[in-house]
């Protein structure tokens, strides 16, 4: 048996990384729900979570974990953000205050284990992207899939297309 995945076959994951100081993720956040996503569905990507992360003392992490469901949904996705002025706003007012950002586009090379249970999409509101999440991430009746902020310490590296 063979552990290796085709990747003409296979899902595309997509990981964005953006890095903001502490006082700008919850606007940040908010425009993301507000004016990205709806189009970022339109181009058939899926929102699968949505984290934060400390990056130091004064700034945050916001991991965006998307799904598409193959390659050519992939190139699909890019040429439909290509053609839409809207994204290139978006990411340039992102480029304008944020820290640093980074896009991998990345592919299973294992199969996944046969036991291994899936994880439920992220379905986000206002609440699950805003920063209004509660302070402890993974205590009864919180969202997990937003973890509380905490500081950073500052990079001016930028990297990475986003669609």
């Amino acid at each position: 048996m063979s552990s290796a995945v085709d990747p003409a076959t296979g899902v595309v994951n997509i990981l964005d990384q953006i890095t903001l100081t502490n006082d700008q993720v919850a606007p940040w956040l908010g425009r993301f729900h507000d004016h990205y996503l709806p189009g970022a569905q339109r181009r058939g990507m899926r929102l699968e979570r949505v984290w934060r992360s400390p990056a130091g003392r004064d700034a945050t992490t916001v991991h965006i974990l998307w799904v598409l469901p193959g390659i050519r949904a992939f190139y699909a996705m890019r040429g439909a953000a290509a053609a839409d002025p809207e994204v290139a706003a978006f990411w340039a007012a992102t480029d304008s205050h944020a820290l640093e950002r980074q896009r991998r586009a990345l592919q299973p090379a294992m199969p996944e284990p046969a036991d291994a249970p899936a994880p439920a999409p992220a379905t986000p509101g206002a609440a699950d992207t805003t920063g209004t999440a509660p302070a402890e991430t993974g205590a009864p009746g919180t969202n997990p899939t937003v973890a509380a902020p905490s500081g950073a310490d500052r990079t001016a590296h930028r990297s990475g297309a986003h669609s």
